[in-house]
């Protein structure tokens, strides 16, 4: 009889055991289920639109600079962004001897690739990116100097504003691409600041009659000998989150 009651013993603690292993087992499965639902991560999609502010205080310190840009990007994916940029810009300069006005518009479009992770909560990117970009502007040669080093002409030294070279030149064109390196970081809510440096290859140009692209608006300054052109962006942007999407 007390071998009886001692096998019942182990068969109640048998069942008790398997008892608390199938609770524990049904416990973790209700507590990891709210996870494994909550795997399938969405992406907020967003418009983030602004400014240049480079261009704006340049403006305001600057009595040859006048000019703006607005800024805009689209998320499509995780890290994948669509990027605009609209700019005009009209600038006076004095290069070898000869001052010049150049005025006119250019746009930019392209996209940016995030290569930062974030950490939960933060909407920080840094990108690298490419833009195709053209312009229509004008270009004004409102004087010119000869270079005379014989000082044969005693006036030869004067600026010339009435020659047969000064006057407008208009309806000109140029196409280049930008490799574009920056990164954009949230200081508020829906409020980002913005600092890019930009690599230019200009592609096509239409040379003026007796003149050259020597600025070109959105691309900077141009040589005849050198294609390349640089130049940076500080923005400041607003973004709207309007929808997500699963990744």
């Amino acid at each position: 009889m007390k071998q009886v009651r001692i096998w019942a013993l182990y068969i109640s603690l048998l069942g008790g055991g398997q008892l608390l292993i199938g609770q524990q087992n049904e416990e973790i499965i209700s507590v990891e289920t709210p996870v494994s639902l909550s795997a399938s991560e969405k992406i907020p999609l967003s418009f983030r639109f602004g400014v240049d502010l480079y261009r704006i205080i340049l403006s305001q310190v600057s009595d040859d600079f006048n000019g703006i840009e607005v800024v805009g990007d689209f998320r499509l994916g995780e890290d994948i962004f669509l990027a605009l940029e609209l700019g005009n810009t009209k600038t006076t300069k004095e290069i070898d001897q000869i001052n010049f006005t150049t005025s006119g518009s250019y746009f930019k479009l392209g996209f940016d690739y995030n290569m930062f992770e974030n950490l939960e909560g933060m909407n920080n990117i840094v990108y690298v990116g490419l833009r195709f970009a053209s312009s229509t502007h004008n270009q004004v040669l409102n004087s010119y100097t000869i270079l005379d080093r014989s000082r044969f002409w005693l006036s030869s030294d004067l600026p010339i504003v009435n020659g047969f070279a000064t006057g407008e030149r208009s309806n000109l064109n140029a196409q280049w691409f930008e490799i574009v390196a920056g990164f954009k970081v949230q200081l508020l809510k829906n409020i980002y600041m913005g600092l890019s440096l930009r690599l230019n290859r200009l592609l096509n140009d239409k040379i003026p009659e007796n003149f050259d692209n020597i600025y070109i608006p959105g691309f900077n300054k141009k040589t005849e000998e050198n294609k390349f052109g640089a130049g940076l962006n500080y923005t400041l942007t607003y973004g709207i989150p309007f929808r997500s999407k699963k990744r």
